[in-house]
């Protein structure tokens, strides 16, 4: 069964690491947060992107990745 999803503009409240780069994505950074269209993705599931991963490859190539 596969979930469409798509990428929410965040600020972090917490440190996180980028799921592409594994680039650490600090504190009160913007970074872009993987969030269902239909269904509700588990926190610890959904992907974070930073915001260079989501400048350079964009929404629908990072998302191809669970494609």
């Amino acid at each position: 069964m596969d979930i469409q999803t798509h990428l929410i503009k965040k600020t972090a409240n917490s440190p996180k690491v980028c799921t592409n780069c594994d680039n650490q994505i600090t504190k009160g950074e913007v970074y872009h947060l993987e969030e269902g269209i239909n269904e509700h993705i588990h926190s610890l599931l959904a992907r974070s992107f930073c915001s260079n991963c989501y400048a350079k490859y964009g929404e629908k190539k990072l998302l191809k990745g669970n494609e």
